[in-house]
């Protein structure tokens, strides 16, 4: 036979693949393909809207989509740049400054801030005529002449509406209190009292000037585009481009854990789609070594084989994914529609860029799961056409090592995170390879039982003693894809719920700052008296850097815009002998008792990455006119969502507070107040006039937000992804179909009842189920404790019962899948079998 071209290859190939469809050989694995792509798709576009759907929320409490910081206003040239990407912007220049009411002699030291007409760009400024009165939306901007006021400069200046307050050289009049501000930090950097003006004011103030510390912020909106472009703006020196999650830590750490929990629920949905796949194309390329090896009979050359398979699997690929692509697209529109009244968040409209990423996933799949078996069947002797058992084939680990190589690929690009994917690919070896041990234990330990049972145990059993290499494939596909299910699980009912756990009803959602050393007492005394929880003040002291490593620092001494605002400003500081569950330790131990009066320093990671701390480093700190040196002792991770108080730097106790060290010391504190009792809160400002009361409800409700919505996606998600699990379930169990029907046709020929055999089958899929169950439950809890303490930081312990239900799960499931196909295969006439129809 003369070498084919081109044309032939390609004119055989579909003829193949037409013949195959016909018959039925390929309709498993397109429908395994065709399953990935529409699963991959279908979660990967609803994923992405919902990614972008709760950054979009999260930038309500930014107070704008993303903002550029600086000391200085930003150049025109670089505000055109920014305008021309279609961005919207608003700058807001803030400084600090001493106000003070006209008709009195108080004074306090403000934050100043000049916002122009639209701020903030996100969220709403909430505003109210008198302390916890009624609040009413903000308009664009304060009108010329007024002024609004925070509580705390309210409530230490005694305003009231209609006050005239000094700012600079102007007397403005106090309009409106400040109630809730996009933008405002939670933290305990950002406690200083505020005010907002009209941007026009400032120059007619005289406050701004040479050597005025300002701190320029311009907020931007807009679409995503734009945004994208605006990021890609050149920034002179000394800006920084923020984003709502750097520029939180709370609302960062609940972004970071939701994008896990959503790439879990993708994960889980592709290592089912690899087995199915895997599995089929090993049982498609068994059926196809007959055909090699009759086409090498008739003369053909094993190139024109190799690339007439090739092309079938690319073409095959191609159809299948396209398939799974329009089922995909069309399945997140219907997901999307009955989600999003659900999770009540506005889905933006699907993007098109998570699309040729997911066909390339497919395509990776097709390499490494369904390519390798088939070209193997290129290796087939023409022997085979005349005795299968002469055709002995070599084993190739090339064939593990592709589907090794693409797993770890599916997981790295799918994941977006190194750790994710390392902590899931090991999980998914691990299990793999204790899947193999068992199912290679348990052939070889079938001799002694199946001579205990009955026929249709020893039939059942003796399927899997026969096909020991089938056997153990089976059962680590599947072992895997229950895992996956089970995976699914765990996240859904336990990690999702230690999750929300991490934010239960009675959080602290109010601070309370300014307490003076002799009022603690009374007011503890006061919150007992009206059935709020006993307090637990914490001690503060301020504090200004004034050398690292002992070489004198200021602002300018570090080029980071960031860096540069911390330093800015005076480091709030505390002390304490013992550390709670909020608080990680990543260098050194945290101290004790023994450890009082020693100058020693714990300080966060954060302070560690604008400083570049490390261990032994010292710091000097001027704690009102008092230097005083402190060397780092340990570092550790705040857990800022915890809404607990916390301070980037902790010394143990007898250093702030040691004799001869004058620096004011204030007091802090949490407490839950329900909102039926706001009303305590008036009670609190008549008795304590100097004590401030920090409300957190809106950003406990930003943190709450995240987790409800995303606990409301991947409700949907994993409905999603089990039910692909279960299709895909089938799509393995029918793999190996045609070898059932080959054995029943001839079984029946020599005499067997139909209810020997199927009893026979039904226990060899039950065997395999509960093998597979088992470990996989196994797998699945300690893949889930992995995330949990290296990735999503939560809590969680083991779970018993889910070994059992893994075990029985996996019985019940595999079984039905196999009871749904052993219809067909026992409907099958021994006459067609031996005849070679089936084969």
């Amino acid at each position: 036979m003369s070498a084919p071209g081109t044309a032939s290859t390609v004119r055989f190939a579909l003829q193949r693949l037409r013949r195959g469809w016909t018959s039925g050989e390929l309709r498993v694995l397109v429908l395994a393909l065709a399953i990935a792509a529409a699963a991959a798709i279908a979660v990967g576009l609803f994923t992405d809207r919902v990614r972008r759907a709760l950054e979009a929320g999260a930038g309500e409490q930014l107070g704008a989509d993303a903002v550029i910081n600086g000391r200085d206003p930003l150049p025109e040239s670089t505000r055109v740049a920014l305008r021309a990407t279609g961005a919207r912007l608003v700058a807001v220049t803030s400084f600090p400054s001493v106000v003070a009411r006209v008709d009195g002699e108080d004074t306090q030291l403000a934050t100043i801030k000049g916002v122009e007409a639209g701020y903030p760009l996100r969220g709403a400024l909430l505003l109210a005529r008198e302390p916890f009165g009624a609040t009413e939306t903000a308009p664009p901007q304060p009108a010329a002449g007024e002024v609004w006021v925070d509580l705390r400069l309210w409530t230490t200046l005694g305003l009231q509406q209609g006050a005239q307050l000094q700012v600079g050289n102007r007397a403005l009049t106090v309009s409106r209190l400040i109630v809730e501000e996009p933008g405002r930090t939670a933290g305990f950097g950002d406690l200083a009292p505020s005010l907002l003006i009209n941007a026009d004011e400032l120059p007619a103030t005289g406050l701004i000037g040479p050597g005025s510390r300002l701190q320029v912020s311009v907020q931007l909106g807009g679409t995503p585009a734009a945004l994208a472009a605006a990021a890609a703006v050149t920034l002179p020196p000394g800006y920084r481009y923020v984003t709502p999650e750097n520029a939180r830590p709370e609302i960062r750490n609940s972004m970071d854990r939701a994008r896990s929990f959503l790439n879990i629920a993708v994960l889980a949905t592709l290592l089912l789609a690899a087995a199915a796949v895997a599995l089929s194309a090993r049982q498609y390329s068994q059926r196809l070594r007959d055909e090699v090896a009759l086409l090498k009979v008739l003369g053909a050359r094993r190139a024109f084989i190799r690339r007439s398979l090739l092309l079938q699997v690319l073409l095959l690929g191609l159809v299948a994914g396209g398939l799974g692509a329009l089922v995909g697209v069309g399945g997140q529109a219907v997901l999307a529609a009955v989600a999003a009244p659900v999770m009540k968040i506005a889905l933006p409209p699907p993007g098109w860029l998570p699309l040729p990423a997911v066909l390339g996933l497919v395509l990776l799949m097709l390499a490494g799961f369904a390519l390798p078996p088939v070209l193997a069947s290129v290796d087939s002797a023409p022997v085979r056409v005349f005795q299968r058992a002469a055709d002995h084939q070599r084993r190739r680990p090339w064939g593990v090592l592709a589907a090794v190589a693409a797993v770890a690929a599916l997981l790295w690009l799918q994941a977006g995170s190194l750790k994710l994917a390392a902590v899931v690919f090991g999980g998914a070896l691990l299990t793999a390879g204790v899947l193999a041990l068992f199912a290679w234990l348990l052939v070889r330990g079938l001799a002694g039982v199946r001579a205990r049972g009955g026929v249709e145990w020893r039939f059942g059993l003796g399927n899997i003693a026969r096909r020991k290499a089938a056997a153990v494939a089976q059962i680590v596909a599947l072992g895997i894809a229950l895992m996956a299910l089970l995976l699914v699980t765990v996240v859904r009912q336990d990690l999702l719920a230690s999750w929300q756990g991490k934010l239960p009803p009675e959080t602290p959602n109010q601070f309370l700052i300014g307490i003076l050393p002799e009022q603690i007492a009374p007011l503890q005394a006061f919150f007992k008296a009206r059935g709020v929880p006993e307090l637990t003040p914490q001690p503060m002291v301020r504090a200004r850097l004034t050398a690292l490593r002992g070489a004198e620092v200021n602002a300018d001494s570090f080029e980071d815009p960031e860096t540069r605002r911390w330093i800015n400003r005076e480091f709030n500081l505390s002390w304490t002998a013992t550390f709670g569950d909020d608080s990680r330790f990543l260098e050194g131990q945290p101290w004790g008792a023994e450890a009082r009066g020693k100058p020693w320093l714990i300080v966060d990671d954060y302070a560690v990455e604008r400083l570049k701390l490390k261990l032994g480093d010292t710091l000097t700190l001027d704690l009102a006119g008092t230097p005083i040196t402190l060397e780092v002792h340990a570092v550790r991770k705040i857990k800022w969502d915890s809404f607990k108080p916390n301070f980037f730097l902790v010394t143990p106790p007898g250093v702030l507070d040691a004799e001869g060290l004058s620096a004011p010391l204030q007091w802090i504190a949490s407490f839950y107040l329900p909102r039926e009792q706001r009303a305590l809160l008036r009670e609190l400002i008549r008795e304590f006039p100097n004590v401030t009361a920090l409300d957190l409800d809106a950003a406990l409700n930003q943190v709450r937000g995240i987790v409800d919505r995303i606990v409301g996606a991947l409700e949907f998600i994993f409905l999603f992804t089990l039910l692909a699990g279960v299709v895909v379930m089938m799509a393995v169990i029918e793999g190996s179909r045609a070898d059932r029907v080959r054995e029943t046709g001839v079984l029946r020929a020599l005499g067997a009842s139909r209810r020997v055999i199927r009893r026979g089958l039904i226990a060899e899929y039950a065997v395999l189920g509960g093998l597979a169950g088992a470990v996989a439950a196994f797998a699945a809890q300690a893949l889930a404790w992995g995330l949990a303490a290296g990735v999503l930081e939560l809590p969680y312990g083991p779970r018993p019962l889910l070994w059992l239900a893994g075990t029985l799960a996996g019985a019940l499931i595999v079984t039905a899948a196999g009871y749904l196909s052993l219809r067909r295969v026992l409907d099958t006439p021994p006459r067609t079998v031996l005849a070679g129809g089936a084969a």
